[in-house]
């Protein structure tokens, strides 16, 4: 039987391979090209699946509706606003259910193109130890491998790629963006990985921020910047296409 780890494995290959020339251009490029792509295509899914029209009479309904359960407590007459409010929550209820076909979709896509997303802007690279205190790996990106090391200590681990020499917490420069050394250890495990071994983990610095952001901190990384790109061409696909 093929574990998920081995499909995904597989699977992420697919997307190196096809996506190669898009992630050479560097990761600012290839992520603002996968973040507009994926906003197309799910406006495009809404539009094919979502009954517009019928959604959008349910809008209206539920708009007029909710004005006269206002009015209704405005006059302080609760048996009135009462019934208005049931009536909305139905309402609310048949536009949820029209969305689940598009919504369903849409989380398709979710599953299958955000994991392979943060495992190439937010690599975590297995390492392998060659003497008492190090370990060496390969951080692959775009088909370019390179050789990293980390040097393991009591106060802070050092990373080496090239010429440069990082510790944690700090940045070095690859493939024409900032990559920040987040931590080096055991595997974290979970449902696609075994646990066993060590890895250095990456994360690529796509903005840095002037304040700070509650999980976030200062700096958006390859989510962050995703959001930034897809949010408002959402809207504008959307818009474009008709499905409010």
């Amino acid at each position: 039987m093929v574990s998920i780890e081995s499909f995904l494995t597989g699977l992420y290959g697919f997307y190196n391979a096809i996506f190669e020339p898009v992630l050479a251009a560097g990761p600012y490029v290839a992520l603002a090209f996968f973040s507009a792509s994926l906003a197309a295509v799910f406006s495009i899914i809404y539009w094919l699946l979502l009954d517009i029209e019928k959604n959008k009479k349910l809008k209206e309904k539920i708009s007029d509706t909710q004005d006269l359960m206002k009015e209704a407590r405005k006059n302080d007459n609760s048996e009135k606003a009462s019934e208005h409010m049931q009536k909305t929550m139905e309402l609310n209820q048949k536009m949820m259910m029209l969305n689940f076909k598009p919504m369903i979709a849409t989380m398709v896509f979710v599953a299958l193109i955000f994991p392979w997303l943060g495992a190439t802007f937010s690599p975590a690279v297995d390492m392998n130890q060659v003497g008492n205190s190090t370990y060496e790996g390969k951080f692959t990106y775009a088909g370019q491998t390179t050789s990293i090391q980390v040097t393991e200590s009591n106060e802070t681990d050092t990373l080496e790629i090239g010429d440069q020499k990082v510790t944690e917490g700090e940045r070095f420069n690859h493939m024409k963006t900032e990559w920040e050394f987040k931590r080096f250890g055991e595997k974290k495990g979970g449902l696609f990985s075994s646990g066993n071994g060590q890895v250095t983990q990456l994360s690529g610095v796509f903005v840095d921020l002037p304040f700070g952001i509650p999980l976030a901190g200062n700096e958006l990384n390859w989510l962050g910047f995703y959001i930034f790109i897809a949010m408002p061409l959402t809207f504008l696909f959307r818009k474009l296409l008709g499905v409010q």
